[in-house]
């Protein structure tokens, strides 16, 4: 598997109003996302009436601010009154969230392009001076690159990783939950639905287990307050539906619960 993403829709802070509770539930998504190495968070419309667009957009923003390395978010992100409890979210400590200035030719960081330059692009890349880019690249933006050569100037090349985890990126849609799928630049070849109303995981586990390891990109579709997923897309659009909480203890299971329980199975079936 190349690509993994998540679906959540935009009724997932429906009933939360306490804004300290709202910017840490979006923080359990965020941090459950890295955990497992989710590629593409995406937010979809499920047309209830407790979702909206604001709240999509909210949740984008504070996925986005957990995604950005600390030495670059005051520049990214002006004080808002969206980001007023980011205090309290978990850190990633991702590959792409170094805890050292020390830099290494051939390490890998994110930069904020600052200006351009007649030899190219000045770039922001957390240590105490800016790094040159020798490529002419459009500014305020938020980029990976290769450290090149070290000494008077830190020369560096547009590049990302691709053996380690490099991080998130959050999606919003506008679309119901199938058009949400298939918007997407690089279109899953293995769709999951997830419902307590589905299967039992461990009656389909080699199934899914094999269709898992030969695909390419697998969505990971979840429910919400208002809607699961049977309201929201045909089960024949699905490839597999399954319950990763069989049994559960508790009448509901929470959209971030769901996001955990899912995501640590898929994890152990890709080994």
């Amino acid at each position: 598997m190349e690509t993994l993403s998540i679906f959540v829709p935009n009724s997932f802070l429906a009933e939360s109003k306490d804004t300290k509770i709202r910017t840490y539930k979006v923080g359990l998504i965020g941090r459950y996302a890295a955990l497992f190495r989710a590629n593409n968070i995406v937010i979809y419309n499920d047309n209830s009436d407790g979702g909206s667009r604001d709240d999509a957009l909210y949740m984008k923003t504070i996925l986005e601010y957990m995604d950005t390395p600390q030495y670059l978010r005051k520049q990214v992100f002006p004080i808002t009154p969206e980001l007023k409890n980011v205090g309290i979210l978990p850190p990633l400590r991702t590959p792409h969230h170094p805890s050292s200035d020390d830099l290494q030719v051939g390490d890998y960081r994110k930069g904020l392009t600052k200006k351009r330059v007649r030899k190219g692009t000045m770039v922001d890349i957390g240590v105490d001076q800016l790094a040159l880019c020798k490529e002419k690249l459009s500014v305020n933006k938020v980029l990976s690159f290769r450290i090149e050569k070290l000494g008077k100037e830190i020369l560096i090349e547009p590049d990302e990783p691709e053996s380690v985890y490099w991080g998130y990126e959050a999606i919003t849609s506008d679309r119901n939950l199938y058009d949400s799928i298939t918007m997407m630049k690089q279109k899953p070849d293995l769709v999951i639905g997830t419902s307590k109303y589905a299967p039992n995981i461990n009656s389909i586990l080699d199934e899914v287990q094999t269709s898992i390891q030969q695909a390419t990109h697998v969505a990971i579709l979840f429910g919400g307050p208002y809607s699961g997923i049977n309201s929201l897309i045909n089960e024949r659009k699905l490839d597999f539906e399954i319950n990763t909480v069989p049994c559960q203890g508790t009448e509901t299971v929470r959209t971030e619960e769901a996001v955990i329980s899912t995501l640590s199975i898929l994890n152990i079936l890709l080994q």
